[in-house]
């Protein structure tokens, strides 16, 4: 049996890390005679036709085939390039794992017959079947040249300046042969590892380490997973505490006569580390002790990679800074700790902004708004807020509070003062919440907190009757999609429970509860056609609808629900043919986002619902509609233009069709 080392830097060689330089001098485009130019085509024989991604590779890596429309003037110049190909390719193939394979080459006649199964690339770079019989080709390119067929006395006519000067060189076929031979197989994977005394240990690598390391024994011995896989190595140790590990050398043996090829991994592992002081750099409004309190990790605990990558995950979250840094920094002390360094660079924390909509029900409304998101220098997040439109006008602000008490918590509040002139109700309102918001398991959140609101509102069917209700809300989410005004992938649910009872002015006690829901997904990779549903089911438990508050009823139409049916008008109506109200809904919704350019995008869809006086539906009927919308996509978000018309049309209630124009995907 017959083994051979083959060095590390060997491997590196073979892998494909890109184009490798090249030369030929006589084929320089200021020599090269473009009357004399012999165009040639390039065939491979012997390739298994379902070795695609090494055909891809040898193309790739071809001097004649990257300059393939620049023809060399003589047929020694394509000796060169072929020359030139062969070293190449043998590194090619000894990169997949063929070490014994063997490249030829030959030049010849382009209408000589080509060995059957050939692969030719045209000078276009497309492969192509080369033709099975040449015998109709032959006299074509020998009448051409004035032989009268005999094609045979052509095939040196490119070497003769005297026939040169007569007919264009006829063309060539540089043919590789190419004798792959058995693939090389990996028969072992193992580490050494040198530990901080010196001392060593090889072991074979774990099936936990291999999978890690994307490697399998028996798989063929090819160059870039073998190189790969020492990063993942390191990460093995990284990940048992090892912050300072670093890779030796790399032993390759392949066995000649087995065909095979064992590697080894050399690691020096440096001291096993906890984590340590914490270091921030680049703290200029923001202050450090709160960019330090987002570290992840317990006092004492060992150090991981991953604790790191989630405390950058959430320093960038926080939409603080432009860039973030997080990585252990130094060398571990004599406690066996490692200090660990942030480095931030601040963004700017101010904005301002806003926004324009339309619907043929509700007419234009618009919004601007001004935010600051350091306001006291903790990454305290404060949004002021107007909006007007023909339905509604008012003022708002939020505040929230990161990091409050611990992390993944916040602290936030919310008011608004509205008056409202819907034809379900008009008057003022005004509420505030204060309460907490926690992240718990991944992408799910809660909220949950005390609420307080006022109301003096004339609804359509109860009289002017003002209330001042107190209340607890709760809020659970999730939401796992990949944008928030263009989902393309994932769903998010969100279900609210909110009892309120009456702290003064009109009588009431009642709870609502609704579910929220939506689900997107993307028929393709760049997410240009995307199938996107939404449901909502909601009932109010308690008193009768009479003595609820008219903005506390469900009601359902508009751009934000059933479109095609104007703002709040599918469901219960009075005789005037004003909504009233409901103490169940139900919605259902699917559209189909299709882009047919990279900015422009169609959207049919179908929607339907309805609301319902009891606390749950006396039937499932709904109302539905349909329509076609166009999108226009920004780097913002899409611009939204929707025309719908409902499919249950009221005579004398519903209008023929409705036109919405947003920011923003429907849901």
């Amino acid at each position: 049996m017959l083994s051979v080392l083959v060095g590390a830097s060997m491997l590196s060689a073979c892998s494909l890390g890109g184009n490798l330089p090249f030369g030929d001098g006589a084929d320089s485009t200021a020599t090269q005679d473009v009357d004399r130019a012999i165009p040639y085509s390039v065939t491979y024989q012997g390739l298994d036709p379902h070795e695609e991604r090494l055909l891809a590779a040898l193309k790739e890596n071809s001097t004649a085939i990257r300059l393939q429309d620049r023809p060399t003037p003589t047929k020694a110049g394509l000796d060169r390039r072929a020359e030139d190909d062969v070293a190449r390719f043998t590194r090619v193939l000894r990169s997949f794992g063929f070490y014994d394979a063997v490249v030829n080459y030959d030049i010849h006649d382009a209408n000589a017959a080509p060995a059957n199964g050939d692969i030719a690339i045209t000078p276009e770079g497309e492969e192509v079947a080369a033709p099975q019989d040449a015998e109709t080709a032959a006299p074509k390119a020998a009448l051409a040249d004035g032989n009268k067929g005999d094609a045979n006395t052509q095939t040196t006519a490119p070497d003769s300046p005297a026939l040169a000067s007569k007919a264009p060189p006829k063309p060539l076929v540089l043919e590789y042969r190419i004798d792959t031979g058995t693939p090389y197989l990996l028969s072992d994977a193992e580490i050494t590892i040198i530990h901080p005394d010196d001392s060593r240990e090889t072991r074979s690598m774990t099936d936990a380490e291999l999978k890690t390391a994307n490697l399998s024994i028996g798989m063929r011995a090819e160059a870039d997973p073998i190189i790969l896989a020492e990063q993942s190595v390191l990460d093995v140790f990284r990940n048992d505490g090892y912050p300072l590990v670093k890779a030796g050398k790399k032993k390759v043996l392949a066995d000649t006569a087995e065909k095979t090829m064992r590697v080894t991994y050399e690691v020096m592992t440096g001291k096993q580390a906890r984590f340590g002081k914490i270091n921030v750099v680049g703290a200029q409004d923001v202050d450090a002790d709160f960019i330090r309190g987002y570290h992840s990790w317990g006092k004492g605990q060992p150090y991981s990679p991953s604790e790191i990558t989630t405390t950058r995950r959430d320093l960038a979250d926080s939409n603080l800074f432009n860039s973030v840094i997080v990585k252990p920094a130094g060398q571990v002390d004599e406690n066996g700790e490692i200090p660990v360094e942030m480095r931030v660079a601040e963004r700017d924390h101010r904005s301002i902004g806003g926004g324009v909509d339309f619907s043929t029900a509700d007419g234009p409304g618009a919004n601007a708004f001004w935010e600051h998101r350091n306001l006291f220098g903790k990454g305290e997040k404060l949004r002021l807020k107007l909006e007007g439109s023909g339905l509604q006008q008012g003022a708002s602000a939020t505040f929230r509070k990161p990091q409050f008490l611990r992390r993944h918590q916040a602290l936030v509040g919310q008011s608004e003062a509205t008056r409202y002139s819907t034809d379900a109700y008009d008057g003022d309102l005004a509420n505030a919440f204060a309460g907490i918001e926690r992240e718990f398991w991944k992408n799910w959140s809660a909220t949950y907190g005390l609420t307080a609101e006022y109301s003096d509102l004339t609804g359509a069917d109860s009289p002017n009757e003002e209330f001042y209700l107190g209340g607890l809300r709760g809020v659970l989410r999730h939401d796992n999609t990949n944008n928030p005004l263009d989902p393309t992938t994932g769903n998010r649910l969100e279900l609210s429970v909110s009892p309120y009872i009456s702290l003064a002015g009109a009588e009431t006690q009642f709870a609502v509860i609704s579910l929220n829901g939506s689900q997107y997904y993307a028929f393709d990779d760049r997410g240009y056609y995307v199938l996107a549903g939404r449901g909502r089911v909601g009932s109010i438990i308690g008193d009768e609808r009479s003595s609820l508050p008219a903005n506390k009823r469900f009601y359902s139409g508009g751009g934000g629900s059933v479109r095609g049916y104007q703002y709040q008008t599918v469901g219960p109506l009075n005789a005037d043919g004003d909504p009233i109200g409901g103490r169940s809904v139900i919605e259902a919704g699917l559209e189909f986002r299709a882009r047919i350019t990279d900015s422009i995008g169609l959207v049919p869809f179908v929607e339907g619902g309805n609301v319902y006086e009891g606390v749950k539906p006396d039937d499932v009927s709904l109302m539905w509609s349909t329509g076609l919308g166009v999108r226009y996509y920004t780097a913002i978000g899409p611009v939204r233009f929707d025309f719908a018309v409902p499919l249950d049309k009221r005579e004398n209630i519903d209008d023929n069709y409705q036109i919405y124009l947003s920011l923003g995907q429907a849901f």
